[in-house]
């Protein structure tokens, strides 16, 4: 079991509060974000409370052994996942160990779990063998924002309190509290520190990445064949642990389970071993795979927002309303799209929706050109959903984009009246478009003048605003003084479809044009304007495109942000803030915009359903096949420009999750087409 292979990939819980539990495979924690227990208040600061535990298991034959593992800076210690058999990262992550080498006389199962609502994790032991045996548990606190490490030395200070019972535990300091309670009532002071613990992930970003950790108490208890031990960590009290308990085990209920995982036979002792060890790679059938697809999509899911990844982002303006349409196909999804279209509507200024909601009432950021026009053209997808006055104060909201948009001159980008584009104004030292990343207050990728994406959604809002406004009597639009009658915005629309025609030269694709001379550079962004609802081309410029894309910018993770063949590549994300900064958007590889490529393929391939099939499933193979295969718990957000097979940047990310669930709706709609 030495050289058990593990998943690059990581295991994920959340709740409706935004708190998280994220770790490794092997449950080595690497990032300063891996915990059992990271709980959010309403405002979505995150507090790191519970790291992990340590956990000895004790034989009646005098041997014993860890399960548990920690880096530090020349080893790791324990080695628990030399005990490891297999790991499961969906309905929950769940862990088989035996001894070395394995026998069913040994078997112990551990899970993780997530309450639904509440900051509440539960880590459950099982005696799966035939033997008895003695489990000490040490759970090993942080107490910090999920940010940030300790200092060195600070649980010496003493500056914390602890208060036990024969079943429950609270422990206090500097302001945060943490609760347990435990199945069994085996509860003794006993306060340890681990020291130094490193988390390499964090330091090779350029991040600190020690901290010390400390345990105040252990757990001890004896488990016989076919007992559990469960332990259950909150940030408040709580008034009855056991209908907690009940509660969070109720979440996973319908959640498929993997085909071997041990819980199929959980009374077979002598079958479990015998059937993890069977050949064949695949845990999931292929409906319980888009189940867990649908799941992964919720994950993201906090009141009225969709967070746009886990562990280090909040809610983002651009990621929720290209995430958004995905929410069309999730029971109760549309009431909830409307009800985030409002929120943002109501925080709109200048006409300008959030491209942030700042983390621990951190404030809103608008530094953005195209969330506002993603907006729009959500508003007219769900139109249908909304009530009489709700589609009054949206349509009143879109009305305020466009004139904004049109008049108002205190924003960052204006509309050129020879040809009616958006150009965003050069030196403004904003990153406006989605690819926007800085380094030292500067933006790598500026984008100045007039992005082919940007100007492309600009039409689609347009155009889409003119039609409703024939059925609304609206006559015209009106700013400080200005205006725009209806006939002159229809004129509008016209001259900005014609002017696109600037981006297409011959059979190359410009990204934006600059001091009136298109930047000939080979980005995914004129994917993005293909693939929205009113074309800008014909399906002919289309198919040279996509064809081209396919050769260029395709891999089988994602599309690159730039073609290898330019000087601006970057083969790889690596590095401190500033090195992976300068990859992020110049050769990277997003998962999300594997959803533009397909849309486009739907419009050049309407009519060859078999062909579209093809080229759909090609894009989604290798993450049907990981979440199938049971070592995928989500989409991350990145990979590596060259080689891409490593997830990099966020592992959970909301619009590389949208991006592979919808595509697989389009390919579930395909099927039934033939079908009928």
């Amino acid at each position: 079991m030495e050289n058990f292979e593990f998943s690059p990939y990581e295991w994920i819980l959340t709740n409706s509060q935004g708190g998280y539990a994220l770790g490794s495979a092997n449950l080595l924690n690497h990032r300063k974000y891996h915990g059992l227990l990271i709980a959010s208040d309403s405002s979505l600061k995150r507090t790191h409370l519970v790291s992990s535990i340590e956990e000895n298991i004790h034989l009646e034959d005098g041997t014993s052994f860890f399960l548990d593992a920690n880096n530090y800076h020349n080893t790791v210690y324990p080695q628990g996942y030399k005990h490891m058999v297999e790991y499961f990262l969906r309905p929950y992550p769940s862990f088989l160990y035996s001894t070395n080498p394995p026998s069913n006389q040994l078997l112990i199962m551990k899970i993780i779990q997530l309450h639904p609502t509440k900051n509440v994790v539960l880590v459950k032991y099982i005696n799966l063998g035939e033997i008895p045996f003695k489990l000490v548990l040490r759970p090993k606190f942080t107490f910090r924002n999920h940010h940030v490490v300790n200092g060195p030395n600070l649980w010496d200070k003493g500056e914390y309190r602890c208060e036990l019972s024969e079943k429950t535990a609270k422990f206090a300091s500097r302001g945060i509290e943490a609760y347990m309670y435990s199945l069994k009532d085996n509860i003794e002071s006993e306060p340890l520190i681990y020291r130094n613990v490193l988390y390499p992930t964090e330091m090779i970003r350029g991040y600190e990445g020690i901290e010390d950790l400390i345990s105040p108490f252990k757990v001890t208890c004896m488990l016989q064949a076919g007992e559990e031990e469960i332990l259950l960590f909150a940030d408040s009290p709580q008034e009855n642990f056991e209908r907690l308990i009940i509660e969070t085990t109720a979440k996973y209920k319908n959640h498929p389970l993997p085909i071997r995982h041990p819980f199929v036979f959980k009374n077979e002792p002598e079958k479990i071993l015998l059937n993890i060890s069977k050949e064949g790679k695949r845990m999931f059938a292929f409906k319980e795979y888009l189940k867990i697809l649908e799941i992964a999509m919720k994950e993201f899911v906090v009141g009225d927002d969709l967070i746009a990844g886990f562990p280090w982002f909040s809610a983002w303006g651009r990621d929720t309303m290209i995430s958004l349409e995905a929410l069309k196909f999730i029971e109760g999804g549309n009431e909830l799209a409307c009800k985030i279209l409002k929120k943002y509507s109501n925080n709109m200024k200048d006409g300008i929706i959030p491209n942030t909601f700042g983390e621990g009432n951190a404030g809103e950021n608008y530094d953005t050109i195209d969330a506002s026009l993603w907006f729009g053209i959500r508003v007219i997808e769900f139109w249908n959903e909304f009530d009489s006055q709700t589609k009054k104060n949206m349509l009143d909201t879109v009305y305020q984009i466009l004139a904004n948009y049109l008049f108002n001159a205190s924003l960052p980008s204006h509309i050129d009246r020879h040809d009616g584009l958006i150009t965003i104004h050069p030196d403004t030292g904003f990153a406006l478009t989605w690819m926007d990343a800085k380094v030292h207050g500067e933006p790598v990728t500026p984008r100045y003048g007039k992005p082919v994406e940007i100007n492309a959604l600009w039409y689609n809002l347009l155009l889409s605003f003119t039609n409703f406004a024939k059925e609304e009597n609206i006559k015209e639009i009106k700013f400080d003084g200005n205006k725009i009658s209806l006939s002159e915005l229809e004129t509008l629309v016209k001259k900005v479809k014609k002017s696109m025609n600037a981006f297409f030269i011959d059979n190359s694709f410009a990204d934006r044009i600059e001091n009136g001379k298109p930047k000939m550079e080979l980005r995914p962004n004129y994917l993005i304007a293909f693939s929205l609802p009113f074309d800008i081309t014909s399906k002919e410029k289309m198919s040279i495109g996509y064809e081209i894309a396919k050769k260029k910018l395709l891999t089988p993770y994602g599309l690159r942000t730039i073609a290898p063949e330019s000087n601006l590549f970057r083969k790889k994300y690596m590095g401190n803030q500033r090195m992976r900064d300068l990859a992020y958007h110049e050769g990277t590889v997003w998962v999300w915009l594997l959803l533009s490529m397909a849309k486009v393929a739907a419009k050049i391939y309407s009519t060859n359903k078999d062909k579209l099939i093809i080229e759909l499933e090609e894009l989604v193979f290798i993450f049907r096949n990981g979440f199938m295969q049971g070592k995928m718990s989500s989409v991350p957000e990145i990979y590596d420009g060259e080689d891409p097979n490593i997830p990099k940047g966020a592992p959970a990310q909301c619009w590389s999750v949208a991006a592979i669930f919808l595509i697989e709706k389009m390919l579930k709609n395909l099927g039934e087409e033939e079908q009928q």
